[in-house]
């Protein structure tokens, strides 16, 4: 069985509710390219197409909505983007926890869950909770529970890529699906046009707030910096480090939990799979800050931040010459006490259920544990 691109775009406009400009034509390479990958993949068939099927869908309904509300509100495209923070990061590095502390300072602006997948003007936060959208959002949340290795409840800071990914030039097919033809395809793309379509929803979500920063994220910009470097010249950086004995693994274990069974990755592949595109994500960051010197970008050690993450908000805001005001460390002081480390349970994980070992990962990341003292 292989999924038709006709199939997955009437699927989306019935997701909108009959929406079907899909605007510009350049995101049917990417979209067919990831339709033929899942034909020719090694774990070819109905459970791999019904997934293709469900994120396609999903990301070209987001697609749509975004094209409807700019047609209505064509002005914000026209509108200077505010100044962008953007967290980065290999996968598993602590961007998350570090992105939503960052976030409690009521400075920032930033792409909250619940709008990620309908980008639209962003609501004031008072009348979150009249909005029916938010509620259903909200109560699907609750009724599912939290991912306990990786939280984001709908009213979180929520990452790049889920806007990035309307180009279906994305990292996220890369990172879930076992579709070696669109992985091969993927690393050789020019990533700009889907940093251009971010900043595009940016302007869309802030409703015309010109002035607030944005607080970004998106493990995903370590593999496209340069393109990021291009596409948003304001935008400085805040770089979280681990050892990638332990970021590997932990991917590999979080992609396992969420995508088990026929159609998904097998532990080995899985875990040769992610070893390969992160250790190349390394190396692309490097060679962009190397090639870009005056770009601002604080360093944080994963490990300073999670033995005081106060000291590393401290830290981060001294290097950006931005000032943490009381409120803002008393909103991430409150994140703490709420969101503690470990809230759901600790994350274990082994490399060897993956084929990989400790000093295999460390052999192919050695200019990354020796860049960042490792």
């Amino acid at each position: 069985m292989t999924v038709l691109a006709d199939e997955v775009h009437a699927l989306a406009s019935e997701m909108t509710g009959g929406l079907t400009d899909f605007g510009p034509d350049d995101y049917l390479v990417g979209l067919r390219v990831l339709l033929e990958a899942a034909a020719s993949s090694p774990h070819a068939g109905a459970a791999l197409d019904a997934r293709v099927r469900q994120t396609a869908a999903a990301v070209l309904a987001s697609r749509l909505w975004s094209q409807w509300e700019w047609s209505r509100r064509p002005e914000l495209l026209k509108a200077p983007l505010a100044r962008q923070v953007v967290v980065v990061g290999l996968p598993r590095s602590g961007t998350t926890a570090l992105h939503q502390m960052l976030a409690a300072d009521p400075a920032y602006q930033w792409i909250p869950a619940w709008i990620a997948p309908h980008p639209r003007p962003r609501p004031p936060r008072p009348e979150w909770e009249a909005d029916p959208e938010y509620r259903a959002r909200l109560g699907v949340y609750r009724a599912q529970g939290p991912n306990p290795l990786h939280d984001v409840a709908p009213d979180d800071p929520e990452e790049c890529i889920q806007l990035m990914r309307q180009s279906f030039v994305s990292m996220m097919w890369v990172s879930s699906l076992p579709v070696p033809a669109y992985h091969a395809w993927f690393i050789e793309q020019d990533e700009r046009p889907s940093y251009r379509r971010l900043a595009d929803n940016l302007r869309l979500i802030s409703g015309g707030d010109t002035v607030s920063p944005w607080l970004l994220k998106n493990p995903s910009h370590t593999f496209g910096m340069d393109a990021m470097l291009e596409t948003f010249p304001d935008a400085v950086f805040v770089h979280i480090y681990r050892d990638p004995a332990e970021t590997i693994v932990s991917g590999c274990s979080l992609i396992a939990t969420q995508g088990r069974g026929e159609g998904a990755f097998a532990p080995a592949e899985l875990g040769a799979h992610r070893l390969r595109i992160w250790a190349l994500a390394g190396e692309r960051l490097a060679a962009a800050r190397e090639a870009h010197p005056q770009r601002k970008f604080v360093d944080v050690d994963y490990r300073a931040f999670i033995a005081d993450p106060l000291a590393a908000a401290e830290q981060i805001y001294r290097g950006l010459s931005r000032e943490l005001s009381p409120q803002a460390r008393a909103a991430m002081q409150t994140w703490l006490r709420e969101r503690p480390k470990d809230k759901h349970g600790a994350h274990r994980y082994a490399p060897e259920d993956f084929g990989l070992t400790n000093g295999g990962i460390r052999e192919r990341m050695a200019a990354y544990i020796g860049r960042y003292g490792l």
